[in-house]
């Protein structure tokens, strides 16, 4: 992917417990989504691999995919979402969403590079500590962790997540990619769509789930952003 060369420098001073979101990025073409049947990298866990669906939400340019996703199963929640939209009470924070795989130049929302790799996605929450106001259009985010490391299905404690996911990249920084809510659940899942004036490219997911305590069966939907990055 080629850097956009009018970015838009977002300086945040940021502690692993936080974020920083300088730019945005634009893919030169546009992606094509396919479903492949196929069963998660060999470098996840058995853990988590057991947790995940056979198959992957692929997104490539041309015919060589650029990112694939497996996602979890069944997604558990702490309480029922309204309507399916994500919510900061829904999920516990540290939860595992799924399985990334990395397979030619990426960057985060933070546009710090990602590595060609394999990476467990958890759920994250981005911190209210005065710091972060209008960095994101959302407080909740994906964070990157190296499947060789992270190997565990159970929810990760918020400081530990932070750590895991700076060691992504030579940065130090939590690499993650913001996750925005789904109001309207009108259309097929999985599916591309473009936010905030084109500055974001989207895909969209829906995870079945089940809330732990009532065990009420539910679905959750999120707009991943796969392109672009946080602005002023």
């Amino acid at each position: 992917m080629l850097r956009r060369p009018n970015s838009i420098a977002v300086c945040l001073g940021i502690a692993l417990s936080g974020w920083l979101v300088p730019s945005v990025r634009l893919l030169a073409d546009e992606p094509v989504l396919a479903i492949v049947a196929a069963d998660p990298p060999e470098q996840v866990a058995e853990p988590i691999r057991k947790a995940l669906k056979s198959e992957a939400v692929s997104l490539a340019n041309g015919k060589s995919p650029f990112f694939q996703f497996w996602l979890r199963k069944e997604l558990p929640l702490e309480e029922k979402p309204s309507g399916g939209v994500l919510a900061l009470d829904t999920i516990q924070e540290g939860i595992v969403l799924g399985v990334l795989k990395v397979n030619s130049e990426r960057y985060d929302f933070r546009d710090e590079e990602i590595p060609i790799g394999v990476y467990v996605l958890r759920f994250g929450i981005q911190p209210e500590d005065g710091n972060h106001l209008g960095v994101a259009p959302t407080r909740t985010f994906a964070l990157l962790s190296s499947a060789n490391d992270d190997t565990k299905l159970d929810p990760v404690a918020h400081t530990d997540l932070m750590k895991a996911a700076a060691a992504v990249n030579a940065a130090m920084h939590p690499s993650n990619l913001n996750l925005q809510p789904v109001e309207q659940v009108d259309g097929k899942f999985p599916r591309l769509d473009e936010r905030n004036d084109g500055q974001h490219k989207v895909v969209l997911l829906q995870f079945p789930a089940r809330v732990s305590k009532s065990g009420d069966v539910t679905t959750v939907n999120v707009a991943l952003v796969y392109d672009g990055t946080g602005q002023l």
